[in-house]
């Protein structure tokens, strides 16, 4: 499952990271654009992260295995955050290989200008930034759940929700409101980002909420086992 995951995403990746290239090709075009840029990279991203979370809680209480994991001698606290852990792990190397894609374009196309790394960098910042957040979302709805499949499916809707929060602003009223939602929205964090301008305000935002999910699933497990 895992190699699968990882090949899916880079095709996907990969081809995301094309199109920008053959639709404005003699045109200007910031390079993190090019890949933070593209929306069906974003969806690959947020269905990598359904299919990574589902299993980790949801599996272990299908097959009664959650029970004996918890009456191992480790606390709550240690089994999520192993969890989560390797989750987090798993997607920073699912995400590094794409930095290729930048190397293979330079060694392509040596009459470019030299690269600015500047945007890159703060591109895969926000990218792990996001992605420590949404797991730690998809980690506690896999927690609720015995069906990885509702798991899958729930975590992709919770995080598509956030990520396209600034489309859901349309539908309220309120300047107050809708200014609220784009600033939650990831789509806003993800242009700043992908041009190299780096905003404390949004990582601290991902950190609050991946701390808070850890939490929350930690509470998720705790009130299980009192049933």
């Amino acid at each position: 499952m895992a190699y699968v995951i990882m090949a899916a995403f880079l095709v996907v990746a990969g081809l995301s990271f094309c199109r920008p290239l053959v639709q404005h090709l003699g045109e200007r075009i910031g390079i993190g654009e090019l890949l933070f840029g593209a929306p069906y990279f974003w969806v690959a991203v947020l269905a990598a992260i359904a299919l990574i979370t589902m299993p980790l809680f949801a599996e272990e209480r299908r097959t009664g295995t959650l029970e004996m994991l918890l009456t191992a001698p480790v606390t709550d606290l240690q089994v999520v955050l192993g969890k989560y852990a390797g989750a987090l792990i798993f997607f920073l190397l699912v995400t590094t290989p794409t930095a290729a894609y930048f190397i293979l374009l330079k060694a392509v196309a040596p009459g470019m200008a030299a690269l600015d790394w500047m945007p890159i960098f703060t591109g895969y910042l926000i990218l792990w930034l996001i992605g420590s957040c949404f797991i730690a979302i998809g980690m506690f709805v896999s927690a609720l759940t015995r069906s990885q499949v509702v798991a899958a499916v729930g975590c992709f809707v919770a995080v598509s929700i956030l990520f396209f929060l600034d489309t859901v602003r349309l539908f309220l009223p309120g300047a107050a409101v809708q200014a609220a939602l784009t600033y939650m929205s990831s789509t806003q964090h993800v242009q700043d980002f992908a041009r190299g301008v780096v905003d404390t305000r949004p990582i601290v935002f991902y950190l609050s909420l991946a701390v808070f999910f850890v939490f929350a699933t930690v509470k998720a497990i705790e009130a299980r086992q009192w049933k």
